[in-house]
């Protein structure tokens, strides 16, 4: 019986040690979805001051306002895209950290079970040893 016990108690703390590296993976996705919003912010921030400015320009000025603001445009088309993929992942990581830790809760009840059924068996079998000495005491 103890042998049940044991083995819940490493397969509770082997699936603590998951639970724990996917929450650190969890929590690596959501600061790296911080950063890339925070960089978002920033190229918008320089396409709209870069909007603003509307003083007399030269030609020269004018495309290479324009190629400036086609390269923010691409990489706020592949930041959103970044952006979707992360959100995407941090879902996913955060059901993997749900599922294991319900399956440490599992092996939690198990090994709890167990140890109610092994300090049942230790009970009995105390009572029965106790019963036994109380009958040969009594017998001439």
């Amino acid at each position: 019986m103890g042998k049940e016990v044991r083995i819940f108690d490493l397969l509770t703390k082997k699936q603590s040690l998951t639970v724990f590296k996917s929450q650190k993976r969890k929590n690596k996705l959501a600061e790296e979805l911080n950063k890339v919003i925070t960089y978002q912010k920033q190229l918008l921030e320089i396409m709209q001051s870069i909007d603003k400015e509307a003083s007399q320009k030269t030609v020269s000025e004018l495309k290479s306002e324009n190629w400036y603001n086609l390269k923010i445009q691409d990489e706020l088309i592949a930041i959103k895209n970044k952006i979707e993929f992360l959100s995407l992942e941090l879902k996913n990581q955060n059901k993997q950290v749900a599922l294991a830790s319900e399956k440490q809760k599992k092996f939690q009840e198990k090994k709890r079970h167990f140890n109610k059924l092994e300090q049942q068996e230790k009970e009995t079998r105390q009572e029965s040893a106790l019963q036994s000495t109380i009958i040969n005491s009594h017998k001439p």
